[in-house]
């Protein structure tokens, strides 16, 4: 476990839900942190009596989604900023249709499937300016699932949430590369 981890760790039993939801708010906004080894750690140490649990949950999820709505406003200005060329182009202009049609469908998955992605997936939202309501309502449901997800399994493997943290990352490693494996694959397929 690196040295950043232990601190965040014993910060966390001193300082609680606070700390929870700085880190997550942060790393929602793009700060490299542990946040899901975090959401493990703080579900055993609810099931140990450190944490309360659901004031932990509805604090890691307000968080959470404060965060991403944060990420998504940094793409809306940012978006501004982008050559008129660049947003009036066929291809910005295609990518922005397909995300509003399909979009909330990566927002979702991003949140607690394939968490790597959930960063540009924000910042894409907002670019492309994808309407805040149809983006708050899979944030909220994507980010309880994580919240629930990984806070629940640090809760049932209280003895073991290092193991399963690891697992986690690994997981969520492996899925990724699989999926732009598979991607690349049918690139190259459509491209002959």
């Amino acid at each position: 476990m690196s040295d950043l981890s232990g601190a965040l760790l014993t910060a966390l039993i001193n300082q609680g839900q606070w700390l929870l939801a700085s880190v997550l708010f942060l790393a929602a906004l793009g700060v490299p942190l542990p946040a899901t080894m975090l959401l493990l750690a703080a579900g055993a140490f609810a099931r140990q009596g450190v944490l309360e649990p659901v004031t932990s949950a509805a604090t890691g999820v307000a968080a959470a989604v404060a965060g991403d709505m944060g990420c998504y406003l940094a793409g809306r200005l940012m978006g501004q900023r982008l050559p008129l060329s660049w947003r009036t182009g066929p291809v910005w202009l295609r990518a922005a249709d397909t995300f509003t049609r399909q979009g909330a469908w990566a927002v979702l998955l991003t949140r607690f499937l394939l968490t790597p992605l959930a960063l540009p997936v924000n910042l894409l939202a907002g670019s492309t300016r994808f309407p805040w309501h149809r983006f708050l309502l899979p944030v909220m449901v994507g980010e309880v699932i994580w919240v629930a997800l990984f806070g629940g399994l640090g809760y049932v493997f209280a003895d073991r949430w290092e193991w399963v943290s690891a697992w986690a990352e690994d997981s969520v490693g492996l899925l990724l590369g699989g999926l732009l494996a598979a991607a690349g694959l049918w690139g190259l397929w459509r491209w002959r």
